[in-house]
């Protein structure tokens, strides 16, 4: 079987969110590192807040997928030691 010859042109979804917010400042992230990055779902959570399922999913092309959740992991990283910093702080 041949692989599609556009294989790495699709989106795979990277991580999902709750909110839009964070879902935004993950791609503006992404998009600072020079990935580009499409969000999934925003206006269903917003037209349809009642149902508890539906998932915020942040995207990237298939072949940025590996690069961008280390991109996510880093700022996650960073952010929890801004937090900790923070409370020691207090």
């Amino acid at each position: 079987m041949q692989e599609h010859p556009h294989t790495e042109d699709e989106l795979v979804t990277i991580a999902e969110f709750d909110h839009e917010f964070e879902a935004e400042m993950a791609r503006i992230a992404l998009e600072n590192e020079g990935i580009q990055a499409t969000i999934v779902g925003g206006d269903l959570v917003a037209n349809m807040p009642t149902i508890e399922d539906i998932r915020i999913q942040l995207q990237v092309f298939e072949k940025d997928a590996n690069r961008a959740v280390q991109v996510l992991e880093a700022q996650a990283e960073a952010e929890s030691e801004d937090d900790s910093e923070f409370e020691e702080q207090e």
